[in-house]
């Protein structure tokens, strides 16, 4: 069985996820392929089965494309200017050259897609393969089936129809998330997809949508963790490791950027500030952004990507705050439990998969400062309970991110749609 695999990016959240099972589908004896967008940005794998494909994407450009493109951009910075740099990318479908499948020379059973955006362009890419072989698609955010927009808020629009989004603040009927709608829902038309979300939230949402309304199936396959990897160390240990001689009550928290409005950090700023223990309270954070605004005293790690560095931070803390207002399945409390560090999070998106209150961690009210403080302050002050949910976590992490699972699970898939396609041609026949 062949499977090609393709994300934007070898870095980043949703590469990890990406990565990670791509290796596992490689351990189990699937010949994949894992394709990106080679650039300056992009580390590039010693690894033979990962391929950077925009070199033989861009054999086809020319004058005629680089103008198109620089007027694409030209569209989009000009329908961007004024936007609130805290919100997410916003990003469109088309890219140039057009991307054809048929120029990497790459022949398999199963397109497997990921996080895509700037990588394929939907109406050459789509247009370029049978409208019979199977495309698994997991996703990764909402940008899929909206029309530029890669978390909605509030908005419901991608239900029927994107236009005068409220992240693009105009008036205008037909504005670029209009625009992009159409494009995507043209560009998708007739084609086998099928719809993999990792977790229970983001399936919910992609089922509601327009753009996926004639996705042949939809499934949740949670992600898979080395948990040999990120494991529990002893807390002395670790925090003498990263040079931390504090005997306060740690607290952990962060992620890639601290500044993006979505993860809910100016909210944990505002909770810190309702902390009636945060005398005995040192907070342990890594990520980029601006840390003044704790009313804590901070242990800054920077942005740290070794795992066993990340590893050694999880277990260093006592607990680990992930105040995201929407997210998927975010990595970041995941890879705490599996160091047997319990979470403190907002009911938000796809979190209460994984955090149970009261069991591996404890869940506040999305967006309310106060509770977020008072379940931080309980667990702080109850050791015992503490110590019981971060092996709690470990446990859950262990079983329910099993990377063999994971595999498993999309191999299975894999299998069912070659079966599926091979008896529909035999029925033709």
């Amino acid at each position: 069985m062949r499977v090609i695999q393709f994300n934007t990016t070898t870095s980043g959240g949703a590469a990890v996820a990406a990565r990670r099972l791509h290796d596992a589908l490689v351990k189990s004896g699937i010949s994949s392929q894992f394709c990106y967008l080679g650039s300056k940005h992009n580390s590039k794998p010693q690894d033979a089965s990962y391929q950077a494909v925009n070199t033989q994407w861009n054999k086809n450009r020319s004058l005629c494309t680089w103008l198109t493109k620089r007027l694409q951009k030209m569209d989009l910075n000009r329908s961007l200017k004024g936007r609130d740099p805290g919100l997410e990318l916003f990003s469109s479908p088309r890219v140039y050259p057009a991307t054809l499948f048929g120029d990497l020379g790459l022949e398999t059973d199963i397109i497997h897609l990921h996080w895509i955006a700037k990588l394929i362009d939907y109406t050459s890419f789509f247009a370029s393969i049978p409208d019979d072989l199977p495309v698994v698609w997991t996703l990764h955010d909402m940008n899929p089936f909206t029309g530029g927009c890669h978390y909605a808020g509030q908005c419901t629009k991608y239900e029927k129809e994107c236009s005068q989004c409220p992240q693009l603040g105009t008036p205008d009927q037909q504005d670029l998330s209009w625009k992009f709608f159409y494009q995507k829902n043209e560009a998708i038309k007739n084609k086998n997809i099928h719809i993999v979300t990792p977790s229970h939230w983001l399936e919910s949402v992609a089922r509601r949508s327009a753009i996926l309304g004639d996705a042949k199936s939809f499934r949740t396959i949670p992600y898979g963790l080395d948990t040999a990897v990120f494991r529990p160390f002893e807390k002395k240990e670790a925090r003498a490791k990263l040079g931390i001689h504090s005997d306060k009550v740690i607290v952990g928290f962060g992620a890639e950027s601290l500044t993006n409005y979505r993860k809910g950090f100016q909210h944990l700023g505002q909770a810190c500030t309702k902390l009636s223990t945060k005398h005995n309270i040192a907070a342990l954070a890594f990520g980029s952004g601006d840390l003044r605004d704790f009313d804590l005293e901070v242990i800054p790690t920077g942005f740290v990507s070794d795992p066993q560095q990340q590893a050694l931070i999880y277990s260093a803390a006592d607990l680990f705050v992930m105040p995201s207002l929407e997210d998927n399945l975010p990595q970041t409390g995941i890879e705490a439990m599996a160091c047997g560090t319990p979470v403190v999070a907002f009911d938000a998106g796809g979190v209460p998969d994984y955090v149970k209150h009261e069991e591996t961690g404890l869940l506040a009210i999305t967006g309310d400062t106060a509770d977020l403080a008072t379940q931080i302050d309980w667990l702080v002050n109850h050791h015992k309970e503490r110590s019981m949910m971060g092996k709690k976590a470990r446990a859950f992490a262990v079983d329910y991110f099993d990377p063999q699972k994971q595999a498993a699970r999309y191999v299975a898939l894999y299998q069912q749609l070659l079966s599926n396609m091979k008896n529909l041609k035999n029925q033709a026949a």
